[in-house]
């Protein structure tokens, strides 16, 4: 059973990993032997990871293996997973734990596709860069999903979109909080893809394929796009997922220098082709895929309550939804599933639910599902 490491003093810089690292639920983090570079690794591993073969710092803090890990749990153990991996030394091989990883986001999306849906607006925490990722491969996943790709290409194109920002990840720590970018500085954004690309060959990955995505995430049907300007089928359909996906989940994700976009109008801009030329077709398969209210979503419904949506509904316009308030606007201590009448609890308009300090912790709307 994993355990806690006895004396994180251990661990040193330019070492192996004396056994192999667990999360609190039992997933790989890093096999013993992987070379730690950085305190700064240590330090995480430390606040993350549990341990194969040494004895518990404290035995209840063990994971408990028999129980399968919810959805959730299993994305927030993605982020950490990747982050971990986004610090491999060159010379590392990291092509088999990065489809690990992909794999666990496919499994926490097939095991509840709503709750991996919410957990991208509503689980904000953490680092940006490597939150992004995830996000972008859920909405990969089921996008894919719903486009019939295969599962072979659906492995790809998660692991593509998990390390397309791996180019990247050190510039957007320097340039966060930045207003107008330099000419150098959007020389550095724009080499990106290709640094990205150096990065996973010089860690073992070969697939072409995946490299491809990397590469090109920011081409653009038009020529607009970057590091090559290719446009229309140039352009292949797996990459154009990934680059749906990264522009919506960009848009929907507060930063330093912009306010989240609401999940409606983020989709809606991808559907007019605002902002960003994408391919029409694959824009509208993305969009019937999430729903016009993605899981996650604050509403007002037609009797004035203040409501989540939690499931995709038959139709894109009829979503499952948990009222979260009185018609009055009083909070209500657990929320309610609407499962009737449509037109009370149809929804008028959609909320941001953080302006209205309205939080709501993702296990009261999805239960077991959503626990941590």
């Amino acid at each position: 059973m994993p355990k806690r490491l006895n004396d994180p003093s251990e661990l040193k810089v330019g070492e192996p990993l004396p056994c192999d690292a667990y999360d609190a639920k039992g997933m790989l983090l890093l096999r013993r032997g992987h070379v730690i570079t950085s305190a700064s690794q240590i330090e995480k591993l430390e606040r993350h990871a549990l341990w194969a073969g040494v004895a518990p710092t404290h035995e209840s803090a063990a994971p408990d293996l028999d129980r399968n890990p919810s959805p959730l749990s299993l994305i927030l153990s993605a982020r950490r997973q990747l982050q971990l991996l986004s610090a491999a030394p060159v010379g590392d091989d990291v092509s088999t734990p990065l489809l690990q990883l992909a794999a666990t986001v496919q499994r926490a999306c097939r095991a509840n596709a709503d709750v991996a849906l919410a957990s991208i607006l509503m689980h904000r925490e953490g680092s940006y860069a490597i939150r992004h990722s995830v996000n972008a491969a859920i909405a990969c996943q089921i996008a894919g999903t719903a486009m019939s790709f295969s599962a072979a290409d659906l492995s790809t194109v998660i692991a593509g979109a998990l390390t397309m920002n791996f180019g990247m990840l050190d510039l957007q720590q320097r340039l966060q909080g930045v207003g107008a970018l330099n000419d150098e500085q959007r020389r550095d954004v724009t080499g990106h893809c290709e640094r990205g690309v150096d990065w996973l060959q010089q860690r073992g990955v070969g697939d072409e394929r995946w490299l491809e995505i990397v590469r090109d995430h920011h081409e653009r049907p038009d020529g607009s796009g970057y590091p090559a300007r290719k446009s229309g089928d140039a352009i292949h359909p797996l990459t154009q997922l990934v680059s749906l996906a990264d522009i919506y989940c960009a848009r929907v994700s507060s930063r330093a220098c912009r306010s989240a976009m609401l999940p409606n109008v983020a989709l809606r801009r991808l559907f007019l082709n605002e902002g960003a030329t994408v391919n029409e077709h694959h824009a509208a398969l993305f969009i019937k895929a999430l729903g016009i209210y993605p899981p996650g979503t604050g509403v007002r419904l037609h009797n004035g309550s203040i409501a989540v949506v939690t499931r995709r509904g038959a139709t894109d316009r009829n979503p499952r939804v948990s009222s979260i308030t009185t018609q009055d606007g009083l909070r209500i201590g657990a929320p309610i599933r609407r499962h009737g009448d449509p037109t009370a609890h149809a929804v008028t308009e959609v909320v941001d639910l953080d302006e209205l300090g309205m939080n709501v912790s993702m296990e009261a709307l999805w239960g077991s599902d959503a626990t941590l």
